[in-house]
């Protein structure tokens, strides 16, 4: 399947279409997709980076905000 042939989705809003894909990422089931090594090891390092300094995590809101003030979405 290809965006060109859904006309409708080609009509579509950068945020519509943002909402569409997060719509269909969350309807495929988690055994369909495997993760690659490297995304695992980044996700570890990240892991401990928070621990060594917590307070440098954003909540779900602030990393929202910066996402949107970045992308205008």
């Amino acid at each position: 399947m290809h965006l060109t042939e859904i006309p409708q989705l080609q009509r579509a809003t950068p945020a519509e279409k943002i909402k569409l894909i997060d719509e269909l990422w969350a309807s495929i089931p988690p055994e369909a997709v495997s993760t690659p090594d490297s995304h695992l090891n980044e996700l570890e390092d990240r892991m401990n980076r928070l621990k060594v300094s917590p307070e440098k995590a954003l909540t779900p809101e602030e990393a929202r905000a910066r996402i949107r003030a970045r992308t205008g979405l």
